[in-house]
């Protein structure tokens, strides 16, 4: 006596179209009720799946039903149109149980979105055709994704909706992990506008951003954001006034030091030397200088909300620039000539 081993080509006759959601209709388990012969009848009218127009003799899959046990592949013998319904019997090589083998597979033919589709039948096959469940598992094509959101949104970053691995495309308010959220688009005249978290704001894509820092988090200095604006004050004296400003714009909300020094070039390279030029704290803030003012630079403090008022004293009313310095960077005021100095 001699044994041999045969092999089972698990590929199934392929179908033309797939069916991943609920399908409307009444399924019928035939006359034995026990699938052969079964058929499911939709309500009148054309009948599409998956953006395809069902002909008669077409097979189709059917794995998403609510009701599993009408979970299978069907053919269709009649046609949907205006007064008719279409319907579909259950196909002579998959409506008994003797026909299910778990690992079997079906190719699908066509289809906006299972086209090229590989699904499976799975443990556990139906005890009872047509009345125990009957589950495929789906096997998207090499390189395909699920999309649970607006899968063709341009130039989105996509995101995990849901522990199964399913993305969507980023809508207008997308919260992430890590306690980080973000309010608004990347790219745009308004950049990255998130509110809470690291990041807080943004003039344009990813420049001029205000960082978050400290236990209680507080936006930090942009150097390019602060202001320097001078006015005529008392004779030979211009009144400077510095506002402290995060990448929002916003005037900061608490007491920060910074330093002034005038340079008679618009690159701030060049220390401005006359004697005669003297700084000091008009208000707003506190001078960090030892003794009296100094002459071409001043270390301070500002105010609460960012804010400092300096008096620049020149007899000779030089024409210069007031460069401020602070930590992360540096901003420069506009020129300064004689007219902004006091008669």
């Amino acid at each position: 006596m001699s044994l041999q081993q045969y092999n089972q080509y698990p590929a199934l006759s392929q179908v033309r179209l797939a069916a991943s959601s609920n399908q409307s209709g009444t399924y019928f388990n035939g006359p034995l009720n026990n699938g052969v012969g079964a058929t499911f009848t939709y309500a009148t009218g054309a009948l599409t799946i998956d953006s395809v127009t069902v002909n008669v003799g077409d097979r189709i899959l059917f794995q998403g039903q609510t009701n599993a046990n009408e979970n299978g592949i069907y053919i269709c013998t009649t046609a949907g149109a205006t007064g008719i319904a279409a319907v579909l019997q259950r196909a002579a090589d998959m409506q008994c149980i003797e026909q299910v083998r778990a690992g079997m597979y079906a190719s699908v033919g066509a289809g906006s979105v299972n086209a090229g589709n590989f699904y499976t039948i799975v443990e556990p096959v139906p005890a009872i055709f047509g009345v125990s469940n009957f589950n495929w598992n789906a096997d998207p094509s090499a390189g395909g994704v699920s999309f649970s959101g607006a899968a063709s949104t341009a130039n989105a970053i996509p995101v995990f909706s849901d522990t199964a691995g399913n993305i969507k495309a980023a809508t207008t308010t997308a919260t992430l992990a890590h306690s980080l959220s973000v309010t608004g688009t990347v790219t745009g005249s308004t950049g990255l506008v998130a509110t809470t978290g690291n990041i807080v704001a943004s003039a344009g894509n990813l420049q001029g951003l205000s960082l978050l820092y400290g236990a209680t988090p507080v936006a930090q200095v942009d150097p390019g954001s602060c202001t320097i604006t001078a006015a005529a004050g008392a004779s030979n004296t211009a009144t400077v006034t510095v506002q402290l400003k995060d990448g929002a714009g916003n005037n900061i909300t608490y007491s920060s030091p910074f330093r002034v020094y005038a340079s008679s070039a618009s690159n701030g390279l060049t220390l401005a030397s006359a004697a005669s030029t003297g700084f000091s704290v008009a208000s707003g803030g506190l001078s960090l200088a030892n003794g009296t003012a100094v002459t071409t630079q001043i270390s301070a403090m500002s105010s609460a909300t960012g804010g400092c008022v300096l008096s620049l004293l020149d007899t000779a009313k030089q024409t210069s620039y007031l460069v401020l310095v602070l930590h992360n960077g540096v901003k420069i005021s506009a020129q300064l000539s004689s007219g902004s100095y006091g008669a």
